[in-house]
């Protein structure tokens, strides 16, 4: 029986593929550069200027949560930590720091999505410190979601992942009712609060595919923030030039060095947000991105129009364009850099918990401190 090595597989199959491969994609880069420019023109795309001259204060959530196997269960940590800092003419000094953490043991049942609404709730404890103090910052930038997307619901027999859910819910409805009049844009001289969320390309490719010259099909945009509906006539029918080009690489092509996308709605047939009374008053996102090498990123806003308008966006989004820093292949605002960094520790760290709890049960620790507070009782 004749034998081929891998090696000698995979370079026929190298040069069976690649002509093909080269075509489409050069095919694809043709399209992308054929369609960018009718972006531009219906205001789907612009460009943002900076100032020569930057002077902020600004503080970044960067939020981490770990699992460690212990004692046939599992134990977690989640931290977040807030770094402040201070721009004065484009000099950059630190302003101060804080953090919150939690420790504790959990079980399987959808440990992911309760971890996230831990680090939501760790994310808006440190923003509303940070509103507390005498002289807040400017801009306050979170990592995690404004509000609790669909697919964070917990089922209700998951009865610990519903508790979670709960804490949380309260914890932003309440945040919201106490401090929305005191942020921008419905305080002009507030702190501007925006998340820094991952990268959802789809909702623009989405809003792209719709018949922008209807109703239906604008409702998704906000019309104060420049979109020119008689240019974007040359868009319709455009669906078999996108259909053959995944969302990334569709919008790597079409935003260049600072540039942003229009401002679009993010509760537009979408899954209902929680809690209800902070999303009813609106949700917006824009894709911007900094340099040219810079990674793609997507801000999220609460409010609507008229509150936001191109210019107040165009605001929001020449600052974080200045603060983006590339940290090898992902991109983030230079605060959340920072307090990425202190946040490596966690795992270590739940290593000491989890050998301390060891120790304690191996040596009784635990039981002794119960039965001397019974002895008290006594």
């Amino acid at each position: 029986m004749k034998s081929t090595k891998l090696a000698q597989t995979l370079a026929i199959e190298s040069q069976i593929r690649m002509p093909g491969s080269a075509g489409r994609l050069l095919k694809q880069i043709r399209d992308i550069e054929s369609v960018a420019p009718l972006f531009r023109d219906a205001g789907l795309v612009k460009a943002v200027e900076r100032p020569s001259v930057m002077n902020l204060t600004v503080s970044g959530v960067c939020t981490k949560s770990a699992i460690i196997k212990a004692l046939g269960g599992f134990l977690f940590g989640s931290a977040a930590v807030r770094t402040d800092m201070r721009i004065e003419q484009n000099q950059i000094s630190s302003n101060g720091s804080d953090s919150v953490s939690e420790l504790d043991d959990i079980d399987f049942e959808a440990q992911r999505k309760r971890l996230d609404l831990i680090e939501m709730r760790h994310a808006y404890i440190l923003a509303e410190r940070m509103l507390n103090l005498d002289c807040p910052s400017q801009m306050i930038l979170l990592d995690t979601p404004l509000f609790i997307n669909r697919d964070m619901f917990p089922l209700k027999q998951h009865a610990k992942h519903w508790s979670e859910y709960e804490k949380t819910k309260a914890a932003i409805e309440k945040f919201w009712n106490k401090y929305r009049t005191k942020l921008f844009p419905w305080d002009a001289h507030g702190p501007i609060l925006a998340s820094i969320v991952a990268e959802r390309f789809s909702a623009i490719v989405s809003i792209a595919r719709q018949d922008l010259r209807t109703i239906e099909g604008r409702k998704h945009l906000l019309q104060n923030d420049g979109f020119d509906a008689k240019r974007a006539e040359k868009l319709q029918g455009l669906d078999d030039k996108l259909a053959g080009i995944g969302d990334t690489r569709f919008i790597n092509g079409i935003l260049t060095g600072f540039t942003r996308t229009i401002g679009f709605r993010m509760t537009e047939k979408r899954s209902r947000m929680e809690p209800a009374d902070a999303v009813d008053p609106g949700v917006i996102g824009f894709h911007y991105k900094g340099g040219r090498s810079s990674q793609i990123q997507m801000v999220q806003l609460a409010g609507d129009e008229p509150e936001w308008s191109a210019a107040l966006l165009d605001n929001v989004a020449w600052k974080l364009m200045v603060l983006d820093m590339q940290n090898k292949s992902k991109g983030m605002p230079l605060p959340q850099l920072l307090g990425q960094q202190q946040l490596k520790i966690l795992e270590e760290f739940i290593g000491y918990y989890k050998r301390g709890i060891s120790d304690a049960l191996k040596n009784n620790d635990i039981e002794n401190i119960w039965k001397s507070d019974l002895d008290e009782e006594i």
